[in-house]
């Protein structure tokens, strides 16, 4: 199965804020700034007593809307319905389940797969090339890098389902999936925050096993940011506003809105791209 290629979005900094490297030029331009406008800069971003306040995703859902489901092909209703609770599951265990955002933890998404899905996740789960390490399937944060903001993720977005053909010519059924995902964070123990905005897209391909049962294969990729260009690992490590880009140095500007799914659906595998505040 192929592996989920991942495409960083690190922020854009403003002129100004590139004086943060050292402490002294950053003492220097909160006093700057305090003398001309009677307020000092923040790095916290995000309102605790409202995440979302004052950006597209105030007006998002709160979870993955499961579709009612109708018959295609030679599918029924009954087991369209199937495959698309199985896809909502798969979603809410990658990006909605805090244990696994951020702890690392993949058992809710293990439990979900099942024979060869299971065997090929299971047996690449931490292998030593990121690139190759099928826990990119997650959502993971890397450890110590953030803490939630409140108890809510934000989500738009569609899923919807089609007869396929894979590479070798098996029929199966394609759950397709595209959406934004908005992760409010902090740095542990600190008034430093972002609001982390994922574009997913892909599909869990469904194979029947002629006894009623599917074989589901996540099969999705996702570009997030603000975070660093690290390629040596598969977590995505945020990048603050107080922050100078670690790793690769981002090219280029994405567009347009950083809500918008349209803006990095083209970006290439392992692509380090800048956006605009989240």
């Amino acid at each position: 199965m192929p592996l989920t290629p991942r495409a960083v979005l690190c922020a854009a900094l403003v002129a100004a804020s590139t004086l943060t490297a050292c402490a002294p030029a950053e003492n220097l331009l909160n006093d700057v700034v305090r003398d001309v406008t009677g307020v000092p800069i923040t790095y916290d971003e995000v309102d605790r007593d409202d995440p979302f306040g004052g950006t597209e995703a105030e007006g998002y859902d709160e979870e993955f809307v499961v579709p009612e489901a109708a018959g295609i092909g030679e599918y029924p209703a009954d087991r369209i319905q199937e495959a698309y609770d199985v896809t909502g599951a798969f979603l809410d265990a990658v990006y909605l389940d805090r244990t696994s955002v951020f702890e690392g933890d993949d058992m809710r998404f293990r439990s979900l797969l099942a024979g060869q899905a299971r065997d090929w996740y299971q047996e690449n789960a931490g292998h030593e090339d990121p690139a190759l390490d099928t826990r990119s399937l997650l959502f993971h944060l890397t450890p110590g890098t953030a803490e939630p903001i409140g108890d809510v993720v934000k989500v738009k977005g569609r899923m919807w389902a089609e007869t396929a053909q894979d590479e070798t010519g098996w029929d199966y059924l394609a759950v397709r999936t595209e959406y934004t995902i908005v992760h409010p964070v902090a740095r542990p123990g600190e008034k430093v925050s972002v609001r982390l905005v994922t574009s997913h897209y892909g599909e869990v391909s469904f194979y029947d096993l002629g006894d009623g049962r599917w074989e589901a294969w996540p099969n999705w990729w996702r570009s997030a940011g603000p975070a660093h260009c690290l390629w040596d690992e598969y977590t995505f490590t945020p990048a603050y506003p107080d922050e100078m880009p670690e790793g690769e140095r981002p090219k280029g500007w994405i567009e347009g809105d950083p809500y918008d799914l349209e803006a990095a659906r083209d970006m290439d595998e392992q692509e380090c791209g800048a956006i605009g505040a989240t």
